[in-house]
C-alpha cells in the first residue's frame, strides 16, 4: 500500500498541473478584456464591467479542468484514512477498523472536510482565489493607470508571483498534512500514547523546531519532551521571537527566530496536526514505544 507521505505529496501534484498554467490563461483572458475597455489610452471599466471579470476568472478555472482534477484530490482524503489505519496496525499492532472508528467519531474528520470543501470548492474559490485577483482591477488607482501599466500590474499577481500555484499548492499540501496529522492526534488521545517519531528527514529550509526535534533529539520524543521544546519555540502558543543558531543537515550553520515558520496558537493539543506550520513536510506519529 502506498505510504500516507507518499499521498500527502501526491495531493500536492495533482492540482499543482493546473496551477502551472492557470495563472498565465486567467492574465491573458483579464488582458485582453482590459484592452477592450480605455478611454483616451486608460482603463475605463464601469461596476458592470467589473462583475464579468469575475465570471471571467470563474470561467477559466472552470475550462483548465479544474474541477475534474479536484474531485481525483478529494478521493484522497479516503486513501490517506486508509493507509494512516494501516500504518498504526503495522507500528501499534490496532486494528485497522478500530482507528477507522475513532476517525469517523471525530469531530475533526468533519471540520478539516468543511474546510477543504470551501477552501477549493466553488465557495471558497469565488470569495477568496477570485476575489484576490479581481481586487487588483477594483482598486481606484487601476483605473488611472495606462494599458501597459495595468498589464504589468497584473502580470505581477498571476504571472510572477505565481497566485494560483501558491493558492493551490498550499491548500492542497496543508489539508492533507493536517488530516494525517489531526488523525494520529486522535490515536495519541484514545490510547494515551507518550512517544511521538517526528518523521521525514529535514532539508535546508526547514523550521529550526523541526530541526530540533528531527536532528537533535532523533525523531523520537515524549509527551514531556515536546511540551519542553514548545515551551521554548512556541511558548504559550506564540511562536518564540528569540534569536538561535542551528545547524541543517548540510553542516550549514543558520540564525533564526525560534519559532519561525508556526503558526500562532500552535500547543501540545494541536502540535501533531500543525507541526512546524504551513508547508511542513514532516509527520509526527505517536506510538507504545
Amino acid at each position: 500500500m502506498i505510504s500516507p507521505h507518499s499521498i500527502i505529496t501526491k495531493g500536492d501534484n495533482i492540482l499543482f498541473k493546473v496551477g502551472d498554467t492557470l495563472d498565465e490563461r486567467i492574465y491573458k483572458r483579464i488582458r485582453k478584456f482590459i484592452s477592450q475597455n480605455t478611454k483616451d489610452g486608460k482603463v475605463s471599466i464601469d461596476n458592470k464591467q467589473l462583475a464579468i471579470i469575475d465570471d471571467i476568472i470563474l470561467k477559466e478555472i472552470k475550462d483548465s479542468g479544474y474541477n475534474t482534477e479536484l474531485n481525483n484530490y478529494l478521493a484522497l482524503f479516503t486513501q490517506l484514512e486508509n493507509a494512516i489505519s494501516q500504518e498504526q496496525a503495522e507500528i501499534n499492532k490496532l486494528r485497522v477498523s478500530s482507528i477507522k472508528e475513532l476517525w469517523n467519531r471525530s469531530d475533526m474528520k468533519k471540520n478539516i472536510t468543511q474546510r477543504v470543501i470551501y477552501d477549493l470548492g466553488q465557495t471558497g474559490i469565488k470569495d477568496v482565489f477570485v476575489k484576490a485577483i479581481s481586487d487588483v482591477v477594483r482598486e481606484s488607482s487601476f483605473f488611472n493607470l495606462d494599458l501597459q501599466s495595468a498589464e504589468d500590474r497584473l502580470r505581477t499577481k498571476l504571472v510572477d508571483d505565481k497566485y494560483s500555484q501558491r493558492y493551490i499548492k498550499q491548500t492542497t499540501f496543508d489539508a492533507l498534512s493536517q488530516y494525517d496529522g489531526a488523525i494520529n492526534n486522535e490515536v495519541r488521545i484514545a490510547y494515551d500514547f507518550k512517544i511521538m517519531n517526528y518523521s521525514v528527514n529535514t532539508i535546508e529550509t526547514s523550521r529550526p523546531i523541526c530541526v530540533h526535534l528531527h536532528d537533535d533529539l532523533g525523531g523520537k520524543v515524549t509527551d514531556v519532551q515536546l511540551k519542553q521544546v514548545l515551551a521554548d519555540y512556541c511558548p504559550n502558543g506564540i511562536p518564540s521571537e528569540k534569536s538561535i543558531t542551528y545547524e541543517v543537515h548540510t553542516g550549514e550553520k543558520k540564525v533564526a527566530k525560534r519559532g519561525s515558520g508556526m503558526i500562532e496558537g500552535t500547543i501540545f493539543d494541536n502540535f501533531t496536526q500543525l507541526k512546524g506550520g504551513w508547508g511542513c513536510r514532516h509527520r509526527a506519529i505517536w506510538v507504545r514505544k
